[in-house]
């Protein structure tokens, strides 16, 4: 006998999986609509459409709970950015598309709800502790997203790293003023700029 087939689990762990995401994407909604002193776990309960149990059963408690859903969404959503952009070949072309999506990925829910978190943790020791070390992966897997959408050759460059921490640094600061005025976005007078020096630090232009 070599025990019961995995088969009949397979539904139950996929109900879980789907369970599981439905709960990070209602935090993140929560997080970024109602700010994260109004965003409780019973809240989150209420959007993702879940009982008590189910939520605590996969998230024991509030700050993980927050912190998980940030940083999944928004490693799952740059993965699914890149497959949908078409990036060009000629290296100054896609240097501005690079650009493009970087600025782009900073309007999405999941940059609102980590500022929400940001903010908080300042006093928050517990929240701060949760969040450092998933910060530090996020880190990782931005600078990968950012390899992959400028290309082997540019990414190879010495001044791509120290380039790039810049870039992120002042795109989260003008993003920041996007969350309490309506200007679009698309028509951010830095794309220019940054575009110029993305060009001047990889291309010598």
């Amino acid at each position: 006998m070599t025990g019961e087939p995995a088969g009949p689990r397979r539904p139950v762990q996929e109900r879980g999986l789907r369970t599981r995401a439905a709960i990070l994407d209602a935090a993140v909604r929560v997080l970024a609509e109602e700010g994260y002193a109004a965003a409780t776990t019973v809240r989150v309960q209420e959007r993702a459409g879940v009982s008590r149990g189910r939520l605590l059963h996969h998230f024991p408690s509030r700050d993980e709970l927050f912190v998980a859903a940030v940083h999944h969404l928004a490693a799952t959503r740059l993965g699914a950015q890149l497959g949908e952009l078409e990036l060009p070949d000629e290296p100054g072309a896609r240097i501005d598309a690079a650009i493009t999506a970087m600025w782009a990925s900073n309007g999405q829910p999941e940059f609102l709800a980590s500022l929400e978190l940001w903010l908080a943790a300042r006093h928050d020791e517990a929240l701060r502790a949760a969040l450092l070390p998933t910060e530090r992966r996020m880190g990782g897997i931005l600078l990968d997203t950012q390899r992959r959408l400028f290309g082997d050759e540019l990414a190879a460059r010495a001044e791509f790293a120290p380039l790039m921490e810049l870039l992120v640094t002042s795109m989260r600061g003008t993003a920041m003023t996007y969350a309490i005025t309506d200007a679009d976005a698309a028509s951010e007078p830095n794309l220019v700029l940054w575009r110029r020096l993305a060009r001047a630090q990889l291309l010598g232009e």
